[in-house]
């Protein structure tokens, strides 16, 4: 007669941490993104650069596998980021260290794909974390005259190989 009692106290304490760690990552993600704001001048459209459980599962799911060589690490059982930004700017990047700095938060950053240890798709040190993806930061600007070349970040090796 006591697990009866027991089993919804403990269903009951569940839903109540879930609802606070939803709630407490809900605002992080807002403070984050009014941090960024305050840091750039550069605009960036919500929709296509910030990606997160609680807003855009499908799309959140996406962009965390894309380019994942090693599959154990986007395991349901491997801790995942609180939410991914993916900016459009230079500066989007300097803000958005300031701004993990600034709210606590551990950042890990994924480039051009060649993460094949998987380090920037989870944390084992530090929660909450967050996922920088510079993919969309890969432009490449190769000068013949000057026998130089910048490639940003975010460029994969097919597309540095084939300019």
């Amino acid at each position: 007669m006591g697990k009866t009692k027991a089993l919804p106290a403990f269903s009951f304490l569940v839903l109540y941490f879930f609802s606070l760690y939803t709630i407490t990552s809900t605002s992080l993600q807002d403070d984050f993104i009014n941090c960024l704001h305050e840091n750039t001048n550069v605009d960036f459209p919500l929709l296509e650069t910030f990606f997160a459980p609680e807003k855009n599962v499908s799309l959140y799911k996406e962009v965390l596998e894309s380019t994942a060589h090693n599959l154990r690490y986007v395991t349901e059982s491997m801790p995942k980021p609180g939410f991914i930004f993916k900016p459009v700017h230079e500066s989007h990047v300097q803000a958005s260290i300031i701004c993990s700095n600034q709210l606590g938060l551990h950042l890990r950053v994924r480039s051009g794909g060649h993460d094949y240890e998987g380090l920037s798709f989870v944390s084992l040190m530090e929660t909450p974390f967050i996922l920088i993806d510079l993919s969309k930061l890969r432009q490449i600007s190769v000068d013949i005259e000057d026998n130089s070349a910048w490639v940003q970040t975010g460029a994969t090796i097919g597309e540095l190989y084939y300019r």
